[in-house]
């Protein structure tokens, strides 16, 4: 085993360090299946993100995984 250094992608996510912390990207890899595709020219569709809804901490209340299996 050797030292190779500080890891810049580790399971194709890109580390970027910097004096604020440390960023995760994966812009690289979905260029690349863009490109393997032959979809680079598409358009970015919207995601169905509402920003109205506010989230709130789980109080452990059991959920019933039937219904949303």
């Amino acid at each position: 085993m050797k030292d190779l250094g500080e890891a810049n992608v580790n399971l194709k996510i890109k580390l970027i360090k910097d004096e604020s912390g440390i960023t995760l990207s994966q812009s690289h890899y979905v260029e690349k299946i863009l490109t393997r595709f032959d979809y680079m020219d598409s358009k970015p569709s919207p995601s169905p993100y509402d920003p109205s809804v506010t989230l709130r901490k789980n109080k452990r209340v059991g959920i019933d995984r039937l219904r949303y299996s």
